[in-house]
């Protein structure tokens, strides 16, 4: 076998390895977490997904406390559509897009009730949701 084929059954293994490697990542990193927003006079609802390491973590750190010492809040990026985690909305957070903050601008809080009804304007004109009212309340099996 000569240098030049060698070299080319080698690069084709590489190249096999390489998109093998690509399609691992798999559903099996993805968690969902069901959030809860609270008001006077209702409770709400809602689920996002990710699989993001570092908001992972901050989730789980937020899940180990007793609820009501639960301090941080959802804010990310959401779109339209129904996904089957979060069948009870017309929208959903992007995946991998979001984040659990402690402080928000006021312009992206509100109910998800209100992104329910006006959809267009949180999506086009806000861009992202931020319910300061929101508490992780639990991960959840999908």
């Amino acid at each position: 076998m000569t240098f030049s084929n060698r070299l080319f059954s080698f690069a084709i293994i590489l190249l096999t390895s390489l998109l093998i490697s690509c399609g691992t990542e798999s559903e099996d990193d993805t968690r969902f977490y069901r959030f809860t927003h609270e008001s006077a006079d209702i409770n709400y609802t809602f689920v996002a997904q990710t699989s993001d390491e570092e908001v992972i973590a901050k989730v789980e750190e937020e899940l180990q406390k007793p609820f009501a010492e639960r301090t941080m809040h959802i804010n990310g990026p959401i779109e339209r559509g129904q996904v089957d985690y979060n069948g009870n909305w017309s929208w959903h957070f992007v995946e991998n897009q979001w984040d659990l903050v402690s402080i928000s601008v006021e312009v992206c809080d509100g109910r998800p009730s209100f992104v329910e009804q006006n959809l267009d304007y949180w999506v086009d004109q806000v861009g992202r949701f931020c319910p300061w009212s929101s508490r992780v309340e639990a991960e959840i099996n999908r």
